[in-house]
């Protein structure tokens, strides 16, 4: 058995891959199929899509350009050493971060004042026909809150004014409550207290009726807000681009130019803000500095006044070189001194023969020098009278006493010139102690005076700085101008939306999409068999032996000798070729059970046909119509029920055989009919009579069919298995559950049927997995072997829509 069912597979196989197309193919094919499906709906959609190019109206671009003359952030030269304090304190001319003013250009702010400054919060529209027109700046009235009564509606207030005469009208809110009142006069509802003036357009609209819708500026501002976009397209030209769209083109061009003109105003005011706030700022700390600096000068002069200083440097410079002075002075004094202490030392001594010290040339005094030479001189007289004389020569003596006398007078003198240089001496000291401590003190002095300096020169440096700049702040602010300008004031493109073109193209887009969509949900929630890929994906290792096309009609004999009617009579013919194969062998007495999961599915269709296919390709063919509870075979072939049968066989009623068959009309083939309904069928063909009626045919019939009951609701056909050879189990397109499968599934993986191979039948144009047919024109039949289905339609698209619907 498993290696018959081995060839079953391998002979099925090239049935399904040999015509089989790809995936795409086949969701092509079943689109193409549903052409009128996209025809309705791309009649539809482009019927709406005319429409509302009727009733919309267009939406223009709108397009200004703004220039920044001003340095930009990214194109400032600013060195790395500028300080930033200096760029603070000079507001007007740091350089301008055009992000920065793109975030305030599109600011809630400037849009909400535009929003009020144009007064856009509030509409005026009139109805003509289908369409909506603005009257922007052709209004005939004029809506004026005199007293709002809190918030707006976030909906808004809808008012609808008929004007009747040139001092009254007519106004209904949106609960349809009517007020009449007159023109500028106060008029007060849920909202607040308003009046209605009349415009230059007045006199074209008497009797008109205006739609007034009074909104949440809030809300209207958050809606042109989300609407303007500020750009910046390169950040290497300073050229800014504002866009925005409207309906109306002047309403658009007035929104952007009056929010450029607000942002300069804003701009101007800005930078004077920020300039007075810095120039009050700098006056601020000039004032301040000012008394710093009184105090630190004030503190310097009483520095110098206690330490008695005009200039540390030149003082000190003084001092020192009256230091080198004084111990110059002092130094000979020492000298001086020290030649007196020498000439004391001579003088003390009696011997007159001592020798005067060598000290003429360093004597200061100018009356000591004539002593020391006659000193010197009466020494040198005695020398030369001791050489030839005794001592006591009275020439000696005299001598001797003249050098006494000298020596007396000398040694005075000297005595004076040493108190007077010892006094000197003291004096010099003392002053050398003084200057040297006063220069000791100059370095304290200049560290104290140097820090004083420190101060005043700091904090002039400041007061300079801001003294300046004040002035610079003050000039530029006297002279400010804005650092940008308008380049193109606010213009209007081309139409934006909608463009004709794209909308038909996305109306036929969206139609195309509609019906592909319809056709999956129909898919999704189709719980029924609709494609042979169905089949193959849930079903495991049960071959499909051949498709049959959906026939409408009431004949169930399709099948004809030669050209059949039916396109469907090829099919026929291809499936009793794939049956030859199935049986592996074109002996004689081959049996073949026909079953399927339940009634409706074309079993005993399939089976009547399949048997005249057979009969006509010289096969002896019998039918045995054993689907013993619901019997449809003898009515297919036109044959009365009231005759003998297979339940009167089985419960031996009668034995004869040749009482049982009945032949059907068609050379080749006969049937016997099911006989007289029992209560007890399946007791009946659990009997062995039917073994022995099949082998009794065996030896008469090249095929034996075998049409029986459905198996999932009775188990007759699991009962007659036993004698067939093969098994064909029917699936009809749309008619057969998917959970029908799993049961499938079951019977194969328990081998209760033998060679167990399906049938697809009924299948419908777009349903078919794989196209099975085409290709039957040289027979001499449509192009499409579908040709019996689509028949139904009769090229009205109503039918399909019919027929469609009801496939839901």
């Amino acid at each position: 058995m498993s290696k018959k069912n081995t060839q079953v597979t391998t002979l099925a196989l090239p049935v399904s891959s040999g015509e089989s197309t790809s995936n795409m193919s086949d969701l092509l094919k079943k689109y193409i199929y549903h052409w009128p499906l996209f025809i309705v709906s791309i009649g539809l959609f482009l019927t709406g899509a005319y429409f509302y190019l009727k009733i919309t109206s267009p939406i223009y671009p709108i397009f200004a350009t703004l220039e920044f003359k001003a340095p930009t952030a990214s194109s400032a030269s600013l060195t790395v050493n500028q300080s930033t304090t200096e760029q603070q304190l000079d507001p007007i001319d740091k350089p301008v971060i055009v992000e920065n003013e793109i975030e305030v250009m599109q600011s809630k702010k400037l849009v909400y004042e535009v929003v009020n400054q144009l007064q856009l919060w509030v509409s005026y529209t009139q109805k003509k026909g289908f369409t909506t027109v603005d009257l922007y700046k052709e209004t005939p009235i004029s809506f004026q809150f005199i007293h709002q009564n809190g918030m707006i509606s976030p909906k808004g207030e809808k008012l609808m004014v008929t004007i009747k005469d040139r001092n009254s009208f007519i106004c209904k809110d949106a609960n349809q409550n009517e007020t009449k009142g007159n023109f500028s006069q106060p008029i007060k509802s849920a909202f607040g207290t308003w009046e209605l003036k009349p415009t230059a357009n007045f006199d074209n609209f008497i009797g008109s009726t205006i739609i007034v819708r009074v909104q949440d500026p809030d809300l209207v501002s958050d809606g042109y807000q989300s609407g303007i976009k500020v750009a910046l397209e390169n950040k290497d030209a300073p050229f800014v681009n504002l866009t925005t769209s409207d309906q109306v083109p002047q309403r658009g061009k007035d929104i952007l130019n009056s929010l450029m003109d607000l942002y300069l105003k804003f701009a101007i005011a800005d930078k004077n803000k920020l300039s007075q706030r810095t120039l009050k700022f700098i006056e601020f700390r000039l004032d301040s500095l000012k008394i710093q600096l009184d105090s630190v000068e004030v503190l310097i002069e009483n520095y110098k006044n206690g330490h008695n200083i005009t200039d540390i440097a030149a003082q000190a410079q003084g001092y020192r070189e009256i230091n080198q002075d004084n111990l110059k002075a002092l130094n000979e004094v020492e000298v001086q001194l020290g030649i007196i202490s020498g000439l004391e030392k001579y003088l003390n001594s009696s011997n007159n023969s001592e020798r005067l010290p060598a000290a003429s040339a360093l004597l200061t005094d100018a009356s000591l020098s004539p002593l020391y030479d006659k000193l010197s001189n009466l020494q040198l007289e005695r020398d030369q009278l001791i050489a030839t004389m005794p001592a006591a020569n009275p020439m000696v003596v005299s001598i001797d006493k003249q050098i006494n006398t000298v020596r007396g007078e000398f040694k005075d003198k000297i005595q004076n010139i040493k108190a007077a240089l010892l006094t000197q001496k003291k004096q010099l000291s003392s002053f050398t102690t003084n200057i040297q401590t006063t220069l000791k003190m100059v370095p304290g002095q200049d560290r104290q005076f140097a820090s004083l300096q420190r101060i005043q020169v700091t904090k002039e440096n400041i007061y300079k700085f801001l003294l300046e700049k004040h002035e610079q702040v003050a000039l530029r602010y006297a002279s400010s101008v804005s650092d940008s300008e308008v380049v193109d004031d606010a213009h209007a493109g081309k139409i934006k939306w909608p463009i004709p073109a794209i909308v038909y193209a996305l109306s036929a887009i969206f139609a195309l999409a509609f019906g592909a969509g319809l056709l999956y949900m129909r898919d999704s929630l189709n719980d029924l068999i609709t494609s042979r890929k169905q089949i193959e994906n849930e079903v495991n290792d049960i071959p499909i032996l051949g498709e049959l096309a959906y026939q409408d009609t009431d004949k169930q004999i399709v099948v004809t000798e030669g050209r059949s009617k039916f396109a469907v009579g090829e099919q026929f013919r291809v499936l009793r070729t794939n049956l030859f194969h199935l049986h592996d062998t074109n002996d004689s007495g081959r049996v073949t059970l026909f079953t399927s999961s339940v009634s409706g599915e074309g079993k005993s269709f399939v089976s009547s046909n399949l048997a005249i296919t057979l009969a006509y390709a010289s096969r002896k063919t019998i039918i045995l119509e054993m689907d013993l509870r619901k019997p449809k075979i003898s009515v297919n072939f036109g044959l009365s029920t009231e005759y003998a049968g297979i339940s009167n066989y089985l419960n031996e009623e009668l034995s004869d055989l040749e009482q049982l068959i009945r032949p059907s009309g068609i050379p080749g083939l006969d049937i016997i009919s099911c006989g007289a309904i029992l209560p007890n069928p399946s007791e009946l063909l659990e009997k062995d009579k039917l073994d022995e009626l099949i082998e009794l045919l065996k030896k008469r019939y090249d095929d034996i069919i075998i049409d029986s009951p459905p198996i999932h609701l009775v188990t007759d056909a699991l009962i007659i298995a036993r004698v067939a050879d093969t098994s064909l189990y029917v699936v009809r397109q749309d008619y057969t559950h998917k959970y029908e499968l799993e049961f499938l599934n079951g019977i194969n993986e328990t081998s209760r049927l033998p060679k167990l191979t399906i049938v697809f039948n009924g299948v419908k144009a777009g349903g078919s997995g794989y196209g099975y047919g085409y290709g039957y024109g040289y027979y001499g039949y449509s192009n499409n072997y579908y040709n019996s289905y689509t028949d139904k339609r009769k090229g009205s698209v109503l039918g399909y829509l019919k027929e469609f619907g009801s496939r839901f």
